[in-house]
């Protein structure tokens, strides 16, 4: 039954990725934009919605209008693969990501029609021209998602942010929104040092719902006064408070003078 199940939604995925890869590549040369994002983006969000149910994934949002009217960067934690299809699910949304996914099938197609910025961490002259990009956006809605840990945590825990983005933002005077992710089944919908069809099939057989909540924080408008150094600092000591201790609405009272 767990491989009937993981076939089953393996095939649907691939073949949802496959008619989203055409119909997002047809509309990628039209200039036309719906509510400020262009055209192509949207059957992004369309795709992420098929698939996350596919696989029993509850998102929580409590406040997705936050990131709905976020123009600037969005800052999450990563944890998952995942994190990237609930992101693209609540709006349009732009990533930087690592330079190798630009030459994947479909994905790579996908990731390059929606003006994703490729960077390789590794080469000197690829982070500038990434830092260039991101630093003369003519506009910066819809938003665009940057991952400060600079790659997925293999333990669950915050790991330490690379603060050239807090660097490009402050310079720019953008805003930026930190959130972060939570996942009850870490275990099933990580990824850590293993091939993605290693990770992609433990949660294809995987039978039960997974829950994911997705906590936005206040959102920071830095200037040119600022420290990058320390507005990462800050972000990571409020992500990591969050990510160890979900605090809820119940958590704080009314006053009582």
């Amino acid at each position: 039954m767990r491989i009937i199940r993981a076939l089953f939604r393996l095939t649907l995925t691939f073949l949802a990725i496959g008619l989203g890869t055409i119909i997002i590549l047809l509309l990628a040369p039209v200039p036309l934009r719906v509510r400020g994002v262009r055209i192509a983006a949207w059957p992004v969000r369309g795709l992420a919605r098929f698939i996350i149910p596919l696989y029993d994934v509850h998102l929580t949002c409590e406040e997705p209008e936050k990131f709905r009217q976020q123009t600037g960067f969005i800052f999450p934690n990563h944890l998952s693969y995942m994190d990237i299809l609930l992101l693209a699910s609540i709006l349009p949304v732009r990533f930087v990501s690592k330079a190798d996914l630009r030459s994947w099938p479909f994905i790579g197609w996908i990731a390059i029609a929606i003006d994703t910025v490729f960077v390789d961490r590794a080469d000197k002259a690829s982070r500038l021209e990434a830092r260039q990009k991101l630093a003369n956006n003519v506009s910066y809605y819809p938003p665009i998602v940057l991952f400060p840990e600079g790659g997925i945590s293999n333990s669950g825990e915050l790991q330490p942010f690379r603060y050239g983005a807090f660097e490009i933002a402050a310079q720019g005077s953008v805003s930026y929104l930190p959130c972060v992710f939570l996942y009850d089944r870490l275990d099933i919908i990580g990824w850590t040092d293993e091939p993605l069809m290693t990770a992609l099939w433990r949660m294809a057989t995987h039978s039960g719902p997974i829950h994911a909540r997705l906590y936005a924080l206040r959102p920071v408008q830095p200037t040119l006064e600022d420290d990058a150094q320390q507005l990462a600092l800050e972000a990571h000591g409020a992500m990591n408070a969050v990510l160890k201790y979900a605090g809820r609405e119940g958590d704080v009272l009314e006053p009582d003078i």
